[in-house]
């Protein structure tokens, strides 16, 4: 039965391939060096996850001859007021 997993990033499957790696290697097998690639890969994987830098898919769908698409950007707030531009 096949899984239903969302779809993956490249950056994030090699990231998960270095936190595997490391834990097998580092955690497990006793490298220094693999187990701080591990701890830095799973602090940026956590990193990643806090501050939603995941792409987040709003729509999927089949686009017809014909048919048209608009894309928008929403005004970045925090806290209801406007962030500045950087």
């Amino acid at each position: 039965m096949p899984s239903a997993r969302r779809p993956v990033s490249r950056l994030d499957g090699g990231l998960r391939m270095l936190q595997s790696r490391g834990m097998r290697l580092g955690v497990r097998g006793g490298s220094r060096g693999w187990f701080w690639v591990y701890v830095a890969v799973w602090g940026t994987r956590q990193l990643r996850r806090a501050i939603g830098s995941e792409p987040a898919v709003v729509y999927r769908g089949e686009i017809k001859p014909g048919d048209t698409i608009q894309i928008a950007h929403l005004t970045e707030t925090y806290g209801g007021k406007r962030v500045r531009r950087r």
